[in-house]
């Protein structure tokens, strides 16, 4: 992996981390405030779609093309983030019986590295964008 790509993962690391972040934050207050794991992991969701898109266009993936309609593509890794995610979430939880403060988090690691990969060849050309 050459420096570019390593730098590119950094700041793919400190945008989204930082989503996450509030994303986790958003599930455990609606959890402890008595709402279903399911919902309140849309709700996560939610948030961290609004303040993904701009963090990840604006600090991980700064300088390179964008794609046409990247809102559309964002908003459509996002969904397929949130079908996977739900799944494996419940998956933890119900089957494997992890609480969900644990099961959210780990199925973070997951859902992080398909988002990464589908963002980076479905939004993003892989050169950065040349100067006028």
């Amino acid at each position: 992996m050459n420096m570019a790509n390593l730098l590119l993962l950094a700041r793919f690391g400190i945008a989204g981390g930082s989503v996450t972040l509030i994303g986790y934050l958003v599930f455990l207050t609606s959890v402890a405030m008595g709402l279903h794991y399911i919902l309140a992991s849309i709700g996560a969701w939610v948030a961290s779609v609004c303040i993904g898109f701009f963090a990840h266009r604006h600090l991980t993936f700064s300088g390179h093309a964008i794609r046409r309609s990247p809102m559309l593509r964002y908003l459509g890794i996002c969904l397929m983030q949130l079908l996977v995610g739900t799944a494996t979430l419940a998956l933890m939880i119900d089957v494997f019986g992890l609480v969900p403060w644990i099961a959210y988090p780990a199925n973070v690691l997951l859902t992080a590295t398909i988002s990464y990969v589908l963002m980076r060849r479905a939004m993003y050309m892989a050169h950065p964008a040349k100067s006028l």
